[in-house]
């Protein structure tokens, strides 16, 4: 009976000095309040761990501790407590200045420090695709790409570089190699439109392709960015230069594109991507080159994960004797950060 009773007083006072979400259908949920970004909450429930409520069905919340919280519109209120006062919700300083505001004026909870303004974010991913084959045929191919990405409130760094090389009874059949850096730098803070530079080298020994370097400006725009779907879409200038191995070397100026999405919408537990470049030779519209990757990746555990895809790379100036298409499908396996 002791017993029951202590644990009845801790959950009491546990409710007591809990956040509490009040859903718009009248019930509620009593746990603490994480964060909340592309209009979810994360809440810490005692009885189902942490779970996702989409910021639409909530009427009122309290927060028993101070909060930071980034609006909508920009502004930053740190370090408040949420209250309700009759009919609306309320931001509490620590001199009692209150902020009305509704569920939807929040763009997100406990944000993290680069979205104040305070230093950058890094992220990024490393995978390989590995494929060793004995027997009458003797196989083996090495494929290694990586991004790193370091983002802060008005600009954003990004370094991407794959290197492949294959051999078949002991003679190479494949050796190509890309590195490309880019700078970006936002209109405004928050803001979804950008420009950029980028540079950006390449090498292909079975295209005749000694080193290839591209530069330029572009001009971006990131349309969505939740967990749903993230598109983002560049168009630039550029100049290339192009060293061929036999061939005679060339140099043009042309426009380039970039366009990146990736999606959740078909499960929860996989994510479809899409990436795709290219260049417009102003001199010879039939020497376009365009690189496009479709896949879905898979979650393993704590950040690793396995990825089907498929690369097209067309070259419309490859040199004679050259194929135009390559096509590559692929098992991957990476890790996330």
């Amino acid at each position: 009976m002791l017993m029951l009773l202590a644990v009845i007083t801790g959950l009491l006072s546990q409710a007591m000095m809990a956040d509490e979400l009040v859903m718009k259908n009248g019930s509620r949920l009593v746990g603490t309040l994480v964060n909340a970004s592309d209009g979810e909450i994360a809440f810490d429930t005692p009885f189902a761990g942490e779970i996702s409520v989409k910021v639409a069905n909530v009427k009122r919340m309290y927060t028993e501790k101070s909060v930071t919280v980034l609006m909508a519109d920009g502004r930053v209120l740190r370090n408040q407590r949420i209250v309700a006062q009759k009919d609306a919700l309320v931001m509490m300083d620590v001199d009692d200045h209150d902020t009305e505001f509704e569920p939807s004026d929040v763009e997100m909870f406990n944000p993290e420090p680069w979205r104040l303004g305070d230093g950058y974010k890094w992220s990024g991913d490393i995978s390989t695709a590995i494929k060793v084959e004995r027997g009458n045929t003797e196989v083996d191919e090495l494929d290694l790409a990586i991004e790193s990405i370091w983002r802060s409130l008005v600009d954003r760094y990004t370094v991407r570089g794959s290197w492949e090389v294959d051999e078949t009874n002991n003679d190479k059949t494949q050796d190509d190699w890309e590195i490309r850096g880019k700078y970006d730098r936002f209109r405004k803070a928050n803001a979804d439109d950008y420009y950029g530079w980028q540079l950006a080298f390449e090498s292909d020994e079975f295209a005749d392709l000694d080193l290839r370097t591209i530069t330029g400006p572009y001009l971006g725009r990131q349309f969505f960015d939740s967990r749903a779907l993230t598109l983002a879409g560049e168009v630039g200038l550029v100049y290339v230069n192009e060293q061929f191995i036999e061939a005679e070397d060339a140099d043009y100026f042309g426009s380039s594109w970039e366009f990146r999405l990736t999606s959740d919408w078909f499960s929860e537990n996989a994510e479809f991507y899409v990436d795709q470049d290219g260049i417009i030779n102003f001199e010879d519209f039939d020497g376009v080159i365009a690189n496009t990757t479709i896949g879905i990746s898979f979650p393993i555990s704590e950040g690793f994960k396995a990825a089907l895809e498929a690369e097209f790379e067309y070259d419309g100036g490859a040199v004679e004797g050259v194929d135009k298409l390559d096509e590559t499908y692929k098992f991957r396996l990476g890790y996330d950060w």
